[in-house]
This record gives structure tokens, sequence and C-alpha cells, in this order.
């Protein structure tokens, strides 16, 4: 299956790759998890060019996202949520860039409904799409890696990136329960 897929992906030539991000893209619009076309990337293109379409595809993914809310939606939210969300949007901007890779280090916040947080939000446009762009490279990079090698479950490069992606998931809920506590 797996010489299926690479044989399919080859094929394609340049296209591939430009219909994965496109693809990415539209999933995440469209508030569809990233952990599937992420270890998909990692089936499809490896660790490394893997790795960089999805941090391309989910980032420019995040900014379509951040731009519909930011458009649609910031305004009425603001006056539908009154003085209940202006804490929020306090810290967030006051935070700017920190704050959203701090968000975006957080692997159990749910990427997609994030997106559409940051547009409602303070947050400038530049501090969203730098800060998402630094902030998802280590979990991209884990589930990519993970996508890579689940066809040999017992090798070095599946425990590390598996060790990675829980790593990252548990230091995320600690780092969750601190901000809530």
């Amino acid at each position: 299956m797996r010489e299926d897929l690479e044989a399919l992906v080859s094929s394609a030539g340049a296209a591939g790759p430009v219909a994965f991000v496109v693809l990415y893209v539209l999933l995440t619009v469209a508030l569809v998890p990233g952990t599937i076309p992420s270890l998909a990337a990692g089936v499809l293109f490896g660790p490394v060019w893997g790795s960089l379409l999805t941090v391309l595809g989910a980032t420019l993914g995040a900014v379509a996202a951040f731009e519909i809310a930011r458009r649609l939606g910031r305004e009425r939210t603001r006056r539908l949520l009154g003085g209940r969300g202006a804490a929020a949007d306090a810290w967030l901007s006051a935070r700017g860039l920190r704050g959203v890779v701090a968000l975006r280090l957080i692997p159990v916040l749910p990427f997609n409904a994030l997106n559409y947080a940051f547009g409602l939000s303070g947050v400038t446009r530049r501090a969203h799409a730098l800060g998402t762009l630094v902030g998802i490279v280590p979990g991209t990079v884990a589930f990519v890696a993970l996508g890579d090698s689940l066809a040999d479950p017992g090798s070095t490069g599946f425990v590390l990136s598996l060790g990675a992606v829980v790593l990252l998931l548990l230091l995320g809920a600690t780092q969750q329960r601190r901000r809530v506590a």
C-alpha cells in the first residue's frame, strides 16, 4: 500500500505537493483535525518534505480561517460576548506573537478552532501568522515523523516519534492545567 501511495505521489510530479498543500488548507478551514493529513504527509513525502508541506498547508489554512473570522465575525462576536470575552482578548492582544506561539505549543488545544478564535481576537495578522508558523513546528515534525515510520512500528524512528508525540501531549496537558488553575 505504501509503495502504491509513493508511486502515486511521484507520478504526480510537482502537482502532488501542491495538491497536498491546497487540500491541507481546505481541511484546516473546514475544521477537520490535522492529525490524519499530518500523518499522511509522513507516509507520502517522508519526514523532511512532509513536515515542510504540512507547516506550509497548516499555516496558510490558519491564515485563511483567521481572515474569515476577522472579516465576518469579529465585531458581531464582540457585541454578543460583551465583557465575557474581553479578558481572553486582552490577554492575547497584550502578548501578541508570544501568546500565539504559547497557545500553538499546546497540542491539546484544537488548532483549527484556535484559528477562528485568533481572528475574533485583537491579535494582529502578523503575530498570528508568524506565531502559527513557529509554534506548530514541534508538533508537526513529531506527527509527520510518526506517519513516516508507521509501516515499521518496531523501528527506532517509530518509537522516537511516538515518544515525541506523547511527550508533547503530556506537556500540553500540563500547561493547560496550569493555565486553568
